[in-house]
């Protein structure tokens, strides 16, 4: 019945979504015949909804459900049944596209060309890897033996969700790198969304009583999460291709604002999950289950008209006002005025990705604090107040003037890396994110996954090698660099914002475990603090070699960055590639200082903690909740 649903409400918006939009008009040249004008968008329905629910049943695996037993197995099964109609879409929808690009009808057949098309054109290379990869995921989708393998799969199948993305039409002009982050945002959260919702379905029979409520309740925050995300990624989406009236008026804004209305009813029908359909099945199982699985066929028929209208959108011509004012890099960069502390501050270009990561982190530390004092324990207001002013720099290195810049200025690059490495962490760190997450959650005794079992099986082994031996802090900062500065990743980076993100994420982390490992306060088990300062010289060795490599390599270096060539700022001292250098020894030395300061305080704290005098036991316990709240994590 659910599977039902989702097609037939799939299947009618798509008739519509593309008849209105002429793309199921042939041409006056075309000979593709309606074997392949409609093949193509029904492939790429019948791809998003397998995709998906590959996707949804692994991600409930994973968080939702304990990691044996009947639910377990069957969600898998499901995430494997479902790769495999995925990599058989897949196949057919480039095949079709092949068929379309030819010009050339079913019947006469593919010929020599559709190797080359597989191997030297991008939309069929593309194709070709995400077929690949569906066949793979279905593969260790029934060979699953560990939760290791299990994360493993599901970031596999979110990985196949990309090369169609990037090479969909929102990938073009000046705004291609956000409108693609967007795209995949989009298109991994309404995975989740979908798929999740359609496992339970599937699940529902076999789940026990008591297990029912807790895993729907488990998915409702998938879905709220899901939600959130849809709608910014969605919203920033529809920006960089609806810009005017008259285009929002178009048959592709028409369609869009279908698709909108179906989200509002979405929404609403998440909401009346939310504050109905949870309380009815923890009240009465049986007959609240049943009345779950009737909305939810009703939401599974709504979301298959969201993905008709998708796939459809997906073949449908934009306004002209999205595709007419094209301009050049070259253009766009000439356009932008000589860069300064005001144009970094003052300009902005909004990054799905980064903007709902900043909005969820706020958002989860002030929900355990609120946790907390709600249960009568106290956190101290200085935590709270790094956490949202490191947020704050994040956001803004990550959505402001520097993001613009680092994609034409070799040095703004060198000032989004140090920012992301040396300085948001020294924020975030003292906020304790991880002591605020084990006070604040609740550790699950059912053998699934939450938030804190992934700190503790992932987070805290990684950490607690690092306090134990920071010297390995040295290497992994020199690996960073090495693979920021000398890899394809610094020219992925600047053209691409999967490359952006990859390398943000990248710094990021790597800033963060070595302010951990290097500012938690020293015990038995953690090295001393005079190692820690010995540690910190050989960083700061690593970034004075790095700056000078910079400073003498940095104008040879072919990337695209238009200070090599002279534009649009010629040689201005500003623009000059060669301040990389003093960029990184700058930054390096104020964040290496505070470090080092910070090492010392926690030095002198610890031996406060280890001598506390003619104190009573009570005094010592509060001594020691002190330092469990001062302990800064990742």
């Amino acid at each position: 019945m659910a599977c039902l649903a989702l097609l037939v409400g799939g299947t009618l918006s798509l008739v519509w979504a593309y008849t209105y939009g002429s793309s199921a008009n042939p041409g006056l040249l075309d000979r593709t015949g309606p074997a392949v004008t409609w093949g193509l968008p029904t492939a790429k329905l019948v791809f998003n909804l397998a995709s998906a629910g590959t996707i949804g049943a692994l991600v409930l695996a994973i968080f939702a459900l304990p990691h044996s037993g009947t639910p377990y197995q069957r969600a898998l099964r499901l995430a494997g049944c479902s790769a495999a109609v995925w990599a058989v879409a897949a196949a057919v929808h480039t095949s079709a596209s092949f068929l379309l690009l030819a010009n050339r009808a079913l019947t006469e057949g593919f010929g020599d060309e559709f190797l080359t098309y597989l191997t030297r054109i991008d939309a069929g290379r593309a194709g070709a890897l995400s077929t690949l990869i569906a066949a793979a995921v279905t593969l260790m989708c029934f060979r699953l033996k560990s939760r290791r393998t299990l994360a493993v799969t599901a970031v596999a199948a979110f990985a196949g969700l990309l090369p169609l993305v990037m090479k969909s039409h929102a990938a073009g002009g000046i705004d291609h790198a956000d409108s693609t982050t967007a795209l995949f945002v989009h298109a991994a959260t309404a995975a989740v969304w979908l798929g999740g919702l359609l496992a339970l379905v599937v699940l529902r029979p076999v789940l026990p009583a008591g297990q029912l409520g807790v895993t729907v309740r488990r998915y409702s925050t998938l879905a709220l999460i899901s939600f959130i995300a849809l709608a910014v990624s969605g919203f920033l989406g529809a920006l960089t291709r609806i810009s005017t009236v008259e285009s929002l008026l178009s048959p592709y804004g028409v369609i869009v604002l279908a698709k909108a209305g179906v989200f509002v009813i979405l929404g609403l029908i998440g909401a009346l999950h939310r504050r109905w359909s949870v309380g009815r099945i923890e009240k009465n199982p049986d007959r609240g289950g049943r009345h779950f699985t009737g909305l939810a066929v009703v939401e599974l028929a709504v979301m298959g008209a969201a993905s008709g209208m998708a796939a459809a959108l997906a073949r449908t011509e934009p306004p002209p006002a999205a595709g007419s004012g094209k301009t050049s890099a070259g253009d766009f960069a000439a356009g932008l005025p000589e860069p300064g502390l005001w144009e970094y501050l003052s300009r902005w270009a909004p990054d799905p990705l980064w903007i709902l990561a900043c909005g969820f982190a706020v958002v989860a530390y002030l929900a355990g604090v609120r946790r907390l004092r709600a249960g009568g324990r106290s956190w101290p207001l200085h935590r709270t107040v790094a956490w949202l002013a490191g947020m704050a720099v994040l956001f803004v290195v990550t959505n402001g003037g520097v993001h613009i810049y680092q994609g034409y200025l070799f040095n703004a690059h060198v000032l989004t890396q140090m920012m992301l490495t040396a300085v948001v962490p020294l924020l975030l760190v003292p906020a304790a994110p991880l002591t605020l997450a084990k006070m604040a959650i609740t550790a699950r005794t059912d053998g699934s996954t939450g938030v804190r079992e992934f700190l503790d099986r992932s987070v805290e082994p990684v950490l607690g090698a690092l306090r134990r031996d920071p010297i390995l802090t040295i290497f992994i900062l020199a690996a960073s660099l090495l693979v920021i500065y000398y890899t394809p990743l610094l020219e992925w980076a600047a053209v691409g914002q999967i490359g952006y993100s990859t390398m943000t994420l990248l710094a990021l982390l790597t800033g963060s475990l070595a302010t951990a490992a290097l500012t938690t306060a020293p015990d038995q088990g953690t090295s001393s603090s005079r190692s820690r300062l010995i540690v910190l010289a050989g960083m700061a060795g690593v970034y004075a070699f790095g700056g000078l490599k910079l400073l003498e390599q940095a104008p040879a270096m072919e990337m695209p960055w238009f200070t090599l060539v002279g534009q649009p700022w010629g040689f201005s001292p500003a623009a000059a590639a060669e301040l990389g250098g003093p960029i990184m020894w700058s930054i390096a030395a104020v964040a290496l200082a505070i470090t080092a300061a910070m090492i010392i305080v926690r030095r002198g704290q610890s031996l406060q903690n280890q001598d506390p005098g003619p104190a009573d036991s009570t005094a010592r316990e509060s001594a020691a909740v002190h330092e469990e709240l001062a302990t800064p994590s990742a």
